[in-house]
């Protein structure tokens, strides 16, 4: 009969070592910081290991709450929500009650979660400030993908972050330092990410004051916003985003060191001023993506402005009579386009053509009509885009608007060092990929290779993937 290993204890004093076991004579905070790297789940299992194990887990600085395999069955099949969503809030509660360790670095929930959840999210959020928490992720997305309407989304707990009311902490069984007081402010939060979450410009304001190290604020599918405003050099608010808001009016941003902006939604006021810093912008605004004349709205950072994405879900056909500014520095140009009936794509090279210094160019067709037409490939007036080192297109289907824009960074980009093609097909993510697309998406690559490894010249990467 085998010998059972003998349970000894070292130096430390932890029991349950084998003798051979190296890595769990190691110090506690080199496990945690291991163990912080984990998926949550796998962490939690390293209990089962030995009793030098059974707690460690509970000092991990990461809780990322990720339930992807049940957001995929409940995307394909939505009454799997009544009995995944209880299951979801148990496992958060169970594993918040067991943690022993004073601080997190991160906190992310992400499931299809609404209003009729307030309980319990709003005890996580006050876990969360109560661990000084640093990230925080609230992705509440209805089937894991889709925005909800609005009124049933949760509305986000600013009287945990409002000094002036006090800190209104409930137990719960949880455990909480001692330092909390209703004069504290929230100094430890950096990145605060809401999806699905109702906020009011008030609550912006709040968290912005009460969270001095706040950096980075992205807001999707808020119902609450109409008018926001963010001003003050003071603030160390970097990243700022506002997605599919769709009671917002009007963004005022004005004397403060932001770096990055982001909107997405139906046309609306924008006004930029007093941004020195601001150097990335993504927008799209309205079916056209230049309603409301967006680059008037951006005047302010073009000067300075490096990189900058656009959403243009449909292209409008006068697109070719618009002139776009210079953009003097601009070094990254990402255009997300919606790709009908196999129009043309090269009147967006009069964008390139404006950026003097680019040096990556990224074209993303989401496939609304990916119908092939048999015409004539185009050609445009040659332009020397000098600096032009990598280009991109996703969602490459073969079709001969796909071939006349890749031909046109062959032939005129005298640095191009690679060309990267993706045909995989622009959905959401959690919807399933039949046999049918999978062929498609077979045949593109197909195509690709036929069409472009021949026109690609030496010196050139081509990677099809």
């Amino acid at each position: 009969m085998r010998k059972k290993a003998r349970v000894s204890r070292n130096k430390e004093g932890h029991h349950g070592l084998n003798s051979n076991d190296f890595i769990s004579r190691m110090p506690d905070d080199v496990l945690i910081t291991i163990l912080s790297r984990l998926p949550l789940k796998e962490a939690v299992s390293t209990s089962n290991l030995s009793t030098r194990w059974r707690y460690v887990w509970c000092q991990t600085y990461c809780l990322d709450f990720d339930a992807n395999e049940k957001l995929d069955k409940i995307a394909v099949d939505s009454k799997v929500r009544v009995v995944e969503r209880p299951k979801y809030i148990n496992w958060v509660n169970r594993v918040t009650r067991q943690h022993k360790g004073p601080t997190i670095d991160d906190l992310r929930i992400c499931f299809d979660l609404d209003k009729s959840s307030k309980g319990a999210i709003d005890k996580w959020v006050e876990f969360a400030v109560s661990k000084r928490v640093q990230k925080l992720e609230l992705d509440l997305l209805e089937n894991g993908e889709m925005l909800r309407q609005t009124p049933r989304n949760y509305v986000f707990p600013i009287k945990v972050f409002d000094r002036s009311l006090g800190l209104t902490v409930k137990r719960h069984s949880l455990t909480f330092p001692k330092t909390l007081g209703k004069d504290m402010e929230i100094r430890s939060l950096k990145f605060l990410f809401l999806k699905c979450v109702n906020v009011s410009e008030d609550t912006i304001a709040k968290l912005l004051v009460n969270c001095p190290a706040l950096q980075q604020l992205s807001i999707h599918g808020s119902g609450d916003l109409v008018n926001v405003k963010i001003s003050g050099k003071s603030l160390v608010l970097k990243y700022f985003e506002i997605v599919f808001c769709f009671g917002v009016k009007s963004i005022e941003i004005a004397d403060s060191n932001l770096e990055s902006f982001s909107y997405l939604g139906p046309g609306i006021t924008i006004k930029l001023n007093n941004l020195p810093r601001l150097e990335e912008i993504s927008i799209g605004e309205g079916y056209s993506g230049f309603e409301n004349n967006v680059f008037g709205q951006i005047s302010c950072c073009i000067s300075h402005l490096q990189i900058l994405t656009l959403d243009i879900y449909r292209p409008e056909e006068n697109i070719k009579f618009l002139s776009f500014p210079q953009l003097p520095k601009l070094k990254q140009l990402i255009l997300k386009v919606g790709a009908w009936d196999d129009d043309s794509l090269l009147e967006f090279t009069s964008l390139a053509k404006a950026c003097p210094k680019l040096q990556r160019f990224v074209m993303q067709l989401i496939w609304m009509s990916p119908a092939k037409r048999r015409r004539k490939i185009r050609q445009v007036a040659k332009h020397p885009h000098k600096h032009l080192q990598l280009v991109e297109i996703v969602g490459y289907y073969g079709r001969t608007s796909d071939i006349e824009l890749a031909v046109y960074f062959i032939e005129n980009a005298n640095s191009l060092q690679k060309i990267i093609i993706d045909p995989r097909y622009q959905v959401l993510e959690r919807t399933p990929i039949g046999n049918d697309q999978l062929r498609k998406e077979k045949a593109a690559r197909s195509c690709a290779k036929k069409q472009l490894e021949p026109r690609t010249p030496q010196g050139v990467e081509l990677v099809i993937l």
